[in-house]
């Protein structure tokens, strides 16, 4: 039977009414007996050690009077007068004297360990040891020099009459602590002599686990621990049941870990009371000397501890914590009654909340079984019907949910074949198709799509092969649907980004395809096509190069002939023949430019020969040295070395002719132009001819069509003249190339091969 709802009301009633209270009052009464009781013992504890405190100061004062008299005893008096007059019997019967002094005076005070007088210089004079029962007078070869010790030193600080008291100390004999080790306090004073000076120092060795013996027999009663501190850095303590002589003096640090460094400081900071700590009471009070003798320490005072275990201490507290033991026993037997008694009254009601429980966890068969004629037993009745009841419309409800589930498989099956052919239609289409998230994160990716995007698998974000994903995502999103092209490096992909509801969270669909071999096709089209466009051009060209040809080439004819008649006028003068030499080339060169016009639309034959580059150049140089004066425009020509060119004169002449003239147009404002040839290289058959100007430079995205018929960009320009310098170029199996920075000039340089000499 569960304990809960009516029977647990009706028990806590009881508790109310009969139990708590009384419980209430016992633990008043424990509680207040244990403190008083507590209270009592330690009130107790506190005058007891403040009792021992009154004795050892006793003790002490006590001792400084017997050693002030000491003191001044005829002995001492007798000794200083015969070491002043050197007599050597008279200081021999003085010493024996004061050695029946000192040994009277150790039979007196048992706990005496050495009584010791010593001259102003620190040496020993007198000894007297006491070991046990035996007391021994030191012969004079073992007295000692003590004046480096402490304690001689702090008591010559001293004036007569007062009383030096040492910190804890080890006994030391010629040096090394005495074994075994024995703790001692000493008692000094100075010795007056009759004129008013000093006469030596008088030194009593008290052992002091005396002292511990005295406070140890109260600490023994309830196995506690006397501890007494000197406040200079040491203690001494006694282990209760360890014999007389089984002491332990240690630094006070050591007793912090123990109990706290708050605790200890109250301790030697001659507070007085009791305290608690790690399950122990510890009882302190301070040694207080009595104000009649006047007194030099080396520390602030002494201090007496006693600690107790705590169980031992308030063993009769504990004892008195059993009587209540028989209460709380009455009461958990009053507590047991009325639990018992309780369940005999609510024990029907308990049977019907079970079995309602079963019902409700699915159990319809259950039924209850109440005797009697009252409310409860009318109760189990109509529980009865009720569960019957619901048992018949359960029956229904399961045969109705089994239809239903029947009917659920179905659907769910013809489902699963339906995403099963639409998996595999997804999975082996050739566009890659992917469904990401809104995160950007990829939910599916068919094979073809892993493919093309690097192994991209499901669960990756879709930005680590697209790192454009999430602005195109955006434009997505905002259109409901982006078409675009990504440039991969080797493939180009068209992407068609769907958003697959209204919803800014709801995700995109993505269909990729790759159409770089369709961008390549379309490319290679498109060359082909400007291709074609080249050759009608170059058609054109030719045919407008014959026409140029014929209607040139008869007055170029009749200005030859008329040349040559006056090259043969004996009366010319020689510098005019030289100039009809040279107009008479320059007609030639011109016949053979209006030739090469005429390669264009029918090629012609070459004359190539060994070319002289320098002689070439110079009439190059010659024919374009009023222009390039007229610009201010200067020639640096550096040719090393080089061997006879394979190229036809005219043509060669042709090709530097017009790439000067283009280098000058292109320096309106003068500067340098620079021609450098020399050997390709020492193994090669080719010769790098330079020809560089410090003009405005070609634009970068008018550089690739340079070369091309009838492109210009200067208004009386043809656009003929680096179409026909690549034409006779490439007729003589050589290369071009330009290299050109805006604002810097250009430079065109000719890789033209060199003839090739028959060697003897």
């Amino acid at each position: 039977m569960r304990f809960g709802g009516l029977s647990r009301r009706i028990y806590l009633a009881f508790l109310l009414a009969a139990v708590i209270p009384t419980a209430i009052a016992g633990i008043i009464g424990i509680v207040y007996s244990l403190n008083t009781l507590k209270r009592e013992t330690l009130s107790s504890l506190e005058q007891e050690i403040n009792i021992r405190t009154d004795n050892i100061a006793r003790f002490f004062a006590q001792l400084s009077s017997e050693l002030l008299y000491l003191a001044g005893a005829e002995s001492l008096e007798s000794l200083g007068k015969a070491t002043t007059t050197h007599d050597g019997r008279s200081i021999t019967l003085a010493r024996t004297q004061l050695e029946r002094d000192f040994m009277r005076f150790a039979a007196h005070y048992p706990h005496i360990y050495q009584i010791r007088y010593l001259a102003e210089s620190g040496m020993e004079t007198v000894r007297v040891d006491r070991k046990g029962d035996r007391t021994d007078v030191v012969p004079a070869h073992r007295l000692q020099d003590k004046s480096d010790r402490y304690y001689f030193q702090e008591t010559l600080k001293l004036a007569p009459g007062e009383i030096y008291v040492s910190p804890l100390d080890l006994n030391v004999e010629f040096g090394q602590v005495e074994k075994p080790e024995r703790p001692v306090i000493r008692f000094a004073t100075r010795v007056q002599a009759r004129n008013g000076g000093s006469a030596g120092l008088l030194i009593v060795n008290l052992n002091a686990d005396i002292l511990l013996d005295q406070i140890q027999q109260m600490a023994d009663t309830r196995d506690g621990t006397a501890y007494l501190f000197d406040r200079s850095g040491h203690y001494l303590a006694r282990l209760p049941g360890t014999a007389a002589d089984q002491f332990a003096m240690q630094p006070v640090a050591q007793l912090a870990g123990e109990y706290g460094n708050p605790l200890i400081e109250r301790v030697i900071g001659g507070e007085q009371g009791t305290a608690g700590i790690s399950g122990h009471i510890l009882a302190f009070a301070p040694v207080r000397f009595l104000n009649g003798q006047p007194y030099q320490t080396s520390s602030r005072g002494w201090a007496l501890a006693l600690a107790f275990p705590e169980n031992r201490l308030f063993m009769s507290v504990f004892n008195l914590s059993a009587l209540y033991v028989v209460l709380l026993a009455s009461l958990a037997a009053t507590a047991v009654g009325g639990y018992v008694l309780s369940r005999r009254l609510i024990g029907p009601l308990d049977d019907l909340t079970r079995e309602t429980e079963a019902i409700a966890g699915g159990d319809f068969t259950r039924r209850v079984r109440i005797e009697g004629s009252d409310e409860i037993a009318g109760l189990g009745s109509q529980f009865n019907l009720m569960a019957a009841h619901l048992q018949g419309v359960i029956g229904k409800l399961h045969t109705h949910q089994g239809q239903l589930e029947a009917e659920v498989n179905a659907r769910t099956a013809e489902l699963d074949r339906e995403r099963s052919f639409l998996a595999a239609v997804i999975q082996h289409t050739g566009d890659g198709i992917l469904a990401v998230d809104d995160w950007g994160t990829c939910l599916l990716v068919n094979v073809e799509a892993s493919a093309l995007l690097g192994g991209l698998s499901r669960g990756q974000a879709l930005e680590q092969c697209l790192p454009d994903w999430p602005l195109l995502a955006t434009k997505a999103a905002n259109t409901g649907e982006h078409r675009c092209e990504i440039d991969l490096g080797q493939r180009i992909l068209a992407l068609s980004i769907t958003c697959t509801g209204e919803e800014a969270s709801t995700g995109f669909v993505v269909v990729i395809r790759d159409v770089s071999e369709e961008r390549r096709l379309a490319d290679e089209r498109r060359e082909l096509d400007r291709q074609m466009f080249q050759v009608e051009k170059m058609a054109t060209l030719g045919e407008l190069a014959m026409g140029l040809a014929h209607e040139i080439g008869n007055p170029l004819a009749g200005m030859k002939a008329v040349v040559q008649t006056m090259r043969y006028d004996e009366e010319a003068p020689p510098y005019f023949l030289s100039t009809l030499e040279r107009l008479e080339g320059e007609i030639d060169r011109l016949s053979g430019f209006l030739r090469t016009f005429h390669g264009f639309a029918a090629p012609q034959a070459l004359l190539p020969t060994a070319c002289n580059l320098t002689t070439v150049l110079e009439d190059v140089l010659f024919w374009t040295k009023k222009e390039s004066r007229s610009k201010g425009i200067s020639f640096n020509t550096v040719l090393d070395g080089i061997p006879p060119l394979h190229a036809d004169p005219h043509q060669l002449k042709q090709v530097l002719l017009n790439l000067v003239i283009n280098a000058l147009h292109a320096m309106p404002e003068g500067g340098v132009l620079h021609i450098r040839a020399c050997p390709e290289g020492a193994e090669t058959d080719t010769v790098r001819i330079e020809v560089e100007d410090s003009g405005a430079g070609i634009p970068t995205d008018i550089l690739p069509r340079i070369f091309e018929p009838f492109f210009t960009t200067r208004s009386d320009g043809t656009g003929m003249g680096l179409a026909i310098v690549r034409k006779i170029t490439q007729d003589h199996h050589a290369r071009i190339s330009v290299q050109s920075e805006p604002g810097r000039g250009s430079c065109f340089t000719l890789y033209w091969p060199t003839a090739r000499i028959p060697h003897d």
